[in-house]
């Protein structure tokens, strides 16, 4: 440590000593032949002004900050020590610290002027900056030899510098020493060890601070940054309930919350996905008078993105500008991602367009933002030009904006160019890694094309890229996919062979793979495999397993897995539940599903849209409709989110039930819930009401769903001339039969069997065939 303090620091000397020992002396001591005790009943007052002056000036620059040193330390008389304080604390806020130490050397060389406390404080503060706090002890180790008594300035320092460190423990013992010293803590002082506990995952200890401090009189009362601080922390461990009590609690302290203290609760809010709380949060903090900051719009923007709500996030961008606050870089980036992945790409564009207006210049993160856009919507063209234009901008693709666009040349198989761009990459100095490779393997595996994953696999290993764990799991999961579970499984066993240990989602895939073709023995093999190799199943592998014994209807044997669970440390999650409800549906089996729903409730494992929409499919399929409906009716009052499928699902088990109003008014109600009937909807609803007879209102809802930008589908045409047919409208199904010739629709073999039977069974109707493509030869036979 001593050599490292005069290596540091004889940067700065004239001359370094052969002894460490009487370097670090020579470096931090003051001139032991000058004893002046209190230079600052004389001084130079003219020069104590000037400097004064100067560095409140905010055009002060470090030259200036020099010169006026040099000036200074030359001058006769001297300035006082506060002058050259000021001085010193100067350059610092400049963040020159490595300049504040050289001119504290020069100043141990110079005569005339003596250390105070304040000196050795902006000395040590320095060095805590610098991430060196052991040099910091060495400066204060100087100054109780000199006999001078450190102030709380000095220990906050030290304290904050550990805590940087990670040594709070170490920050903890310094913070005591204070009392033991004469120098009491105070409000800043608790502060920085509280930013210590916090940044180190020790919130209880925190907390026991903090409430000490409450406790406590005069200085150290908590302020609004000790609030700050630990609410800040508990919102990014999620805690966001405990954080709100935290502010009732700093309001009856009156101490009044700002802008960071509620940046922090909306930052916890979208982190957990409650857009709707950051909404009201934002707003209550406007109504206090407060003036959100860019910080704030960009993080209540983002979480509405996040949620599909990136028109709201423009509005607010528009508020942004009325209020004053400018939008920054980060601001449009968030807008162009979010109209992205709502596959806005017009607006995206406008976003991303309208930067260079605003003053700002769009950055690679921008660029990716919508080149990722494009690529997730299968406009290649648009995303190599974005790509390109990026390049003739000055600015460097990174390792994820080449990924992108080799994820999208994947998708489309266009190996050579796949090849060519991993070839640019290195051009660029930019080495893809595994996780480049471990993309290209799984686009090309996603598409069947196995030949050119393997190739992407040979050239990763050629340029001394092992395969990784995520890689071989990726082959054998497309493999498995392709219904190939016995290839994949020689996979396993070479990847075992070479060294690779599989984990458990690699045999989970595997066993999934036999399960989808049936073969549970070899999947429970698998299983054995695995819990032999000492690896333990989760919920994912029970889903696996539970989910292949429903769909053989073996429903006994699924259950027997599912209580296993808990037996072998393994908690059921909504996923497994809703698994083995589906099973029970599909075999009939409706009392065992709804006691089962009861006690996935009673075991506070919450629902999610999938157990709802599973739980409506299998009452509808069994003829349950009532309790759909009621199902659907409850789920609704209690604001849980059902889309328009568990819409669809009840109004065609209305119509099945032949509870023709119920349905009408069900899918009336669509609009009130913020959903939009879907081509399937208005299918149901077009069959259910021809199969009623009511083909006035059949012809409105398709006169409808015209205007809403749905045109009727192949599906719905052949459906509704069935339907036609079995009410012997045998003129309107030759109507609609000519709309099918003119969109060039085809029929499907139900169709085409009841217009033979029609044809067949009244002659006149023979000669309406031949309006129809390709029936000619049918009749033949």
């Amino acid at each position: 440590m001593q050599r490292a303090t005069t290596s540091f620091l004889g940067v700065a000397s004239t001359a370094v000593p052969s002894s460490a020992a009487h370097s670090r002396t020579d470096v931090f001591a003051f001139s032991r032949k000058a004893a002046v005790l209190d230079n600052g009943r004389c001084g130079n007052p003219r020069l104590e002004r000037l400097v004064a002056e100067r560095c409140r000036s905010e055009a002060l620059t470090i030259e200036d900050a020099l010169h006026l040193f040099e000036t200074a330390a030359s001058a006769s008389p001297k300035p006082s020590i506060k002058a050259i304080n000021v001085l010193l604390n100067a350059v610092l806020r400049m963040k020159h610290y490595e300049t504040v130490i050289s001119l504290y050397n020069k100043l141990n060389r110079a005569r005339g002027i003596s250390h105070s406390v304040h000196t050795y404080g902006l000395l040590i503060k320095c060095c805590c900056r610098m991430n060196r706090v052991d040099l910091g002890f060495g400066v204060f180790g100087d100054l109780l030899k000199r006999g001078h008594i450190p102030d709380a300035i000095i220990f906050t320092s030290l304290v904050d510098g550990l805590c940087c460190e990670k040594r709070v423990s170490e920050a903890a013992m310094m913070f005591d020493r204070m009392s033991l010293m004469g120098c009491q803590p105070d409000v800043i002082s608790y502060n920085a060890l509280i930013k210590g506990l916090c940044s180190t995952g020790n919130m209880g200890l925190a907390l026991e601070l903090h409430q000490k401090m409450t406790t406590l009189e005069g200085c150290c009362k908590p302020d609004v940054v000790t609030y700050n601080t630990i609410i800040d922390h508990l919102c990014k461990e999620r805690a966001v309930n405990k954080a709100l009590k935290l502010i009732d609690e700093m309001t009856r302290a009156g101490v009044a919350p700002d802008v960071p203290t509620y940046n922090s609760i909306i930052h916890g809010h979208s982190t957990l996905g409650r857009w709707k709380e950051a909404v009201n949060i934002f707003k209550e903090m406007v109504d206090r008078g407060l003036s959100p900051n860019v910080v704030t719009f960009n993080m209540l923007m983002d979480s509405l993105c996040k949620h599909h709500k990136t028109a709201e996030a423009h509005k607010l961008l528009d508020l942004m500008n009325e209020r004053g606050e400018k939008p920054d870089l980060i601001s449009y980036t968030i807008l162009v991602q979010g109209y992205c992945h709502e596959s806005r790409l017009v607006d995206a564009r406008k976003v991303f367009d309208s930067i260079s207006g605003k003053g700002l210049s769009p950055n690679c993160h921008t660029y990716s933002a919508l080149i990722n856009g494009f690529v997730k919507n299968q406009k290649m063209n648009e995303a190599m030009e974005l790509f390109k234009k990026m390049q003739q901008q000055g600015l460097k693709p990174n390792v994820v904006t080449y990924s992108t666009i080799l994820d999208g040349l994947c998708h489309l198989g266009r190996v050579e160019d796949v090849g060519s761009l991993l070839d640019e990459m290195v051009a660029q100095g930019l080495h893809p890694n595994v996780i480049t490779y471990n993309s290209i393997i799984c686009g090309f595996g996603r598409l069947g094309k196995w030949k050119e994953a393997f190739q992407f696999l040979n050239k990763m290993i050629e340029r001394g890229i092992h395969p990784n764990i995520v890689t071989l799991t990726a082959l054998i999961d497309f493999i498995c996919k392709e219904g190939k579970a016995q290839e994949a499984h020689r996979l396993l066993e070479k990847m075992i062979s070479g060294g690779i240990e599989p984990n458990v989602v690699t045999y989970s895939t595997l066993m999934d793979g036999y399960c989808m073709i049936g073969r549970m023995n070899d999947a429970v093999r698998v299983y054995d495999l695995m819990v032999s190799k000492g690896h333990k199943p989760n919920a994912v592998t029970y889903n696996i397993l539970i989910d292949g014994y429903c769909n053989r209807w073996r429903i006994d044997k699924a259950l027997s897995l599912f209580n296993a669970m808990p037996r072998n440390g393994v908690q059921h999650t909504t996923i497994v539940y809703s698994t083995i409800i589906a099973g029970m549906y599909r075999a009939g089996r409706v009392t065992d599903a709804e006691k089962l729903f009861d006690k996935m409730l009673a075991a506070n494992v919450c629902p999610n849209l999938y157990t709802y929409n599973i739980i409506l499919d299998g009452l509808c399929k069994n003829r349950c409709i009532d309790k759909a409906t009621k199902l659907l009716q409850d789920a609704l009052s209690f604001d849980v989110n059902l889309n328009i499928i568990s819409f669809n699902t009840v109004i065609d088990g209305l119509f099945k039930a032949g509870k023709i109003n119920e349905a009408k008014n069900l899918f009336s109600t669509i609009s009130t819930k913020d959903l939009k009937p879907t081509v399937a909807t208005y299918r149901i609803m077009v069959k259910g009401l021809i199969k009623e007879g009511l083909f006035d209102e059949a012809d409105y809802l398709l006169l409808h769903m015209e205007k809403s930008g749905y045109p009727a589908d192949s599906v719905m045409f052949n459906a509704m001339v069935r339907g036609l047919l079995e009410k012997d409208k045998i003129e309107k199904a030759i109507e609609i039969i000519r709309k099918m010739k003119e969109k060039s629709f085809s029929f499907e073999a139900s169709t085409a069997s009841r217009i033979f039977k029609m044809s067949s069974k009244d002659g006149q109707n023979h000669d309406y065939l031949k309006l129809l493509p390709d029936f000619s030869e049918h009749c033949a036979k």
